[in-house]
């Protein structure tokens, strides 16, 4: 099974869930580690009907079957949340604080994403956010103490 983050839980942005699907870097890292169990997932209705719709541009090229088989992967090991409290906190891509809104909503420990709109934010009521490989980066320097 691997090393246990003492129940690390992660958001993943969007840009991250189509990284992991499409390339082999550390987005794929992230998500393999959550299929092993070593990082709870939380999801959210917002965040998978986005995923879909994105994956689904042709400058992609992902199939149907590809996009389903991976999320059918995850499915049974993320958490699922609903989240209650709205926030408004980015301004120039609203779209981004449903990231927050899961992340709170789940309580997570880290939001994972590429937008800078998020990143900026640097951490959102003690949930930090980063990139994937600053993120794989930081568990194993915590690994290690």
């Amino acid at each position: 099974m691997g090393t246990e983050y003492e129940g690390i839980r992660i958001t993943l942005d969007t840009n991250v869930l189509v990284s992991a699907l499409g390339w082999n870097g550390a987005e794929a890292a992230v998500i393999e580690m959550v299929l092993e169990s070593q990082l709870q997932l939380c999801l959210s209705i917002q965040i998978l009907s986005e995923f879909y719709r994105v994956v689904k541009y042709p400058k992609f090229g992902f199939t149907d079957k590809e996009t389903d088989v991976f999320i059918g992967r995850l499915m049974p090991l993320a958490i699922f949340v609903k989240p209650v409290q709205e926030i408004h906190i980015i301004t120039a891509d609203p779209d981004d604080n449903r990231i927050i809104e899961c992340a709170v909503e789940g309580k997570c420990n880290y939001i994972i994403s590429g937008d800078k709109h998020l990143l900026q934010l640097d951490e959102y009521k003690g949930i930090k956010i980063m990139k994937a490989p600053d993120f794989l980066q930081q568990i194993s320097i915590a690994e290690e103490d």
